[in-house]
Formats: structure tokens, sequence, C-alpha cells
């Protein structure tokens, strides 16, 4: 879960010359994909359907992703995968780095020096989509890297084939939009029927044909940047509906594809009244500043909460639901003293970058 934080002026509800900008209710929706993750885990064993949290920062994530290289596209006529892949390690390694070194000694004194090893690696050269997929990750303190596994696999893919399609042209629109478009949609479609007939043959989930979000939320990028179509109110509400029902379904019963599409599409239609809908509640509740600071240190709160649940709980030799009152705030200030710590590295790095 890295959605890029890199959008910084005042937030717009249209497109203007400028680019998309800071848009504060973005990181309110942040917030929300991560206080669903925290519950879920954090009440195990009992089951609140939060897992589809992970799915709303996916479709986030496309779409910021793509939006940014097609700004970058029509500034400067070209889209610099150098300059894009310096930028995501410069985000996202120095956060990672310092959680993995700092509970590698409490995971090596409390489950192991070879857990803690094949963790970190599996970890840091993410590697553990592999583990979540085949079954065979018993590595729980590191289970959770398995979705910033796929986001890496994403950037490694998307942005080379978005080049590829647009290269040539001085801004993406016409007939190289259209294609950069067909490609986004057809790949979100195919991946999300291939999880559909995944689970039905099987009873199980793929985990990795879940980045069929990623791949929406570039879809969504690419028909909102040259284009003034607005939203309704209506837009927003049923997009909180289908996070909702997500919610709701899995709560209910164990996590489905259904479930997972259903929190990426009401993700898409949030965006979407949030960029191009009228002020109103849902934008202004999402703009609130304590929801706004959540979604800015989400990554670092990813990072931290498992695997300060998991020592929590062989310490205390309990479930998750007896700690997690102490683990989740534990959790949150470390991810803020993280954030506070990579910020000024992070800022600085990138000053450093070519234009």
């Amino acid at each position: 879960m890295t959605v890029t934080g890199n959008l910084r002026t005042a937030a717009p509800a249209r497109p203007r010359a400028g680019g998309l900008g800071h848009v504060s209710a973005l990181d309110g929706i942040r917030a929300l994909a991560i206080t669903m993750v925290l519950l879920y885990h954090a009440v195990m064993p009992l089951h609140f359907g939060g897992a589809g949290g992970v799915d709303i920062f996916f479709a986030l994530s496309g779409f910021l992703i793509t939006t940014l290289l097609l700004e970058e596209h029509d500034r400067h006529g070209r889209i610099s995968l150098r300059r894009f892949y310096v930028r995501r390690a410069v985000r996202l390694y120095p956060p990672l780095m310092i959680t993995l070194a700092l509970v590698f000694v409490p995971i090596a004194l409390l489950m192991g020096l070879g857990y803690a090893a094949w963790g970190s690696v599996m970890a840091l050269f993410y590697l553990m989509p592999i583990g979540a997929e085949t079954g065979a990750d018993t590595l729980s303190a590191y289970a959770h890297t398995w979705t910033l596994g796929l986001e890496e696999w994403f950037y490694f893919v998307w942005p080379l084939a978005l080049v590829l399609l647009v290269k040539g042209a001085r801004t993406v629109q016409g007939r190289r939009s259209r294609r950069a478009l067909a490609v986004a949609v057809g790949a979100a479609g195919l991946l999300a029927v291939a999880a559909l007939s995944v689970e039905a043959s099987t009873g199980h989930m793929s985990f990795i044909l879940r980045t069929c979000a990623l791949f929406a939320g570039c879809a969504l990028a690419l028909v909102l940047h040259h284009s003034t179509v607005a939203a309704r109110t209506w837009h927003g509400l049923a997009g909180l509906a289908l996070i909702a029902l997500s919610v709701m379904r899995s709560s209910l019963a164990p996590l489905s594809t259904v479930d997972t599409l259903a929190a990426a599409g009401g993700t898409l239609l949030l965006v979407f009244a949030v960029l191009r809908g009228p002020d109103g509640p849902i934008r202004r509740t999402l703009s609130l500043a304590p929801l706004t600071y959540v979604g800015r240190i989400s990554y670092e709160i990813y990072l931290w909460h498992y695997p300060v649940l998991c020592l929590f709980g062989v310490l205390a030799r309990t479930d998750f639901l007896e700690i997690g009152w102490i683990a989740i705030p534990v959790s949150i200030g470390l991810a803020a003293a993280t954030h506070a710590v990579t910020k000024p590295v992070v800022k600085s790095l990138r000053a450093k970058l070519p234009v």
C-alpha cells in the first residue's frame, strides 16, 4: 500500500493547466482505507470486513500514479522511467528499511533469527505475494507486505506500458489516449474475470489478481485527464455505499472477489465525486485535518501495524483482539515518528532529481 503523496497544490474541482494538485479529500480516502485494514487485523479472531481497504489503496494508487505520469508527459513531452523509479525508491524504501531494521531484533529474539532474516528478505525485495498466493507464507509478522509487493510489480509493468502507448505524442490525447485507456480497461477486466473464475473453480481468492483494482484506477485517470465530465452528488454516495456493502458482506462471510471489486468500484466513484463533483459533506468530511494526517502517514502505519500486533501477541500469548487496543496506538505513534524522520530526507533527495 504505497499510494503516492506527491500532489501538492490547492485542490481543484475541475482539471487545470497546473495539474491535479494536492486534494485533501484523497488523503481522507487513504485514512478510510487504513482504518478498515487496522480494524480488520486488530479484532482477530473476530471477523470485521475491512480487508477491502487494500483494494481502496490499489484503486487510488493506480489513479494517482497514472495521473502523475500523464501530467509529466504533458509538461515535457515524455515520461522519464528513470526519474519515476528513483522517486518511488526514495519515497518507499526509507520507511520500509527503518521498520524492518527496528523490528528485526525483537522478531529474532521472540520468533527466531532465521524467521526474522527470511521475512526481512522477502519484504525488502517485494517477494511476499508469492508466499501469499501459494499459501506457503508462514512468516506472519511480514505477511502484510504482499500488498507492497503487488504494487511494486505494477510499477514495473504499467509505466513502461504507458511510455510505449503514448510514444511520439506531444500530449496524451486522441488515438493514443484511447489506446492506453483500452489497455487499462482490458487489463482490469481480464484480471477481474480471472479472479472470479479462480475463486469459482478453487474456492479460494487469488491475491495477485486483485491487481485489477490498480488497473481500474489507471483507467479512471485516463478518462479524467483530458475530460471535463462532471460528477454528481450521487456518485459519492454510491461509492460509499459500495464500500459499505463490501464491509458488510465480508463481515458476514469470508472475503470474496465480489467484495474486493465492490471496494475498488466504490473507490473509483468516490474519487470521481471528490475531484469533479460539487462541494458537499462527503468532500468536507474527507478533508478534515485528523483524517488527512492519518492519510498522509498511512503507508508508515501499514508498515508498522502488523509486526507490532504480532510481537505484542507473542509477548502476551493471546489473540490480536486482546492486545489491539494498545498495539494499534503504538503502531500509529511509530508511524508518525518514522514519517517525521524520513520526510525531510525524502524531500532533500527529491530536490536533487532532474526535472
